[in-house]
């Protein structure tokens, strides 16, 4: 009896041919070019959006310290500290509270002199607690501020002259504080973030 052998020509394998190889290497590698390209497409805007909020984060931060302080200007319960505002430029403002209301300004721990300025040769924002004494008191705040402009208006709204006369501290009701701090994002471009705000004096 006559019986067959099962063939084993390599044309009945299961296997892959060259050209099938090259072209499934040849789509997988746009696959992970187009994965690759998207993932540093997503990082880069990542890293930027990083940035910008912290540019924001900063300018937030200075406008919200001087804000802060700037509304206690002139606090005097007792009427017999002399607070209020004692120097108003364009860039630099400098001035007293009796935080503490015991009728004058000695008290460094209740930063009762405040001054803040703009250090445009270094691009930042300074506070400065009791300028022009002993315990003078330098601290940066922020950096990268491109722009600290200043402005001063009466109790009827009127735009005072900066710098503004001694004569004239006294009519400052409200401070309107205008500033913009810079960054740079993952393509080396330049961004900016303002900010553009309005401090009433409640006590001056």
């Amino acid at each position: 009896m006559h019986r067959t052998r099962p063939s084993t020509s390599i044309h009945d394998a299961g296997g892959f041919t060259l050209v099938e190889i090259l072209v499934a290497l040849f789509v997988m590698g746009i696959a992970v070019g187009a994965i690759y390209g998207i993932f540093t497409a997503s990082n880069k805007s990542y890293h930027t959006q990083d940035r910008v909020a912290e540019a924001q984060q900063g300018v937030r931060v200075g406008t919200d310290f001087m804000v802060r302080d700037i509304r206690m200007a002139g606090l005097d319960p007792l009427n017999t500290a002399g607070a209020g505002i004692e120097e108003a430029t364009a860039t630099k403002i400098r001035f007293t509270s009796d935080i503490d209301m015991n009728g004058t300004i000695d008290n460094p721990q209740n930063e009762e002199k405040t001054t803040y300025e703009y250090d445009s040769a270094n691009s930042r924002l300074r506070r400065c607690l009791y300028e022009g004494t002993a315990g003078v008191s330098w601290q940066t705040l922020i950096d990268n501020v491109s722009v600290l402009s200043l402005g001063y208006l009466d109790a009827n709204g009127n735009t005072i002259a900066v710098p503004v006369a001694a004569t004239d501290l006294g009519n400052i009701k409200t401070v309107v504080i205008l500033m913009t701090c810079d960054g740079t994002d993952t393509q080396g471009q330049t961004f900016s973030r303002t900010i553009n705000t309005r401090v009433i004096c409640r006590n001056q």
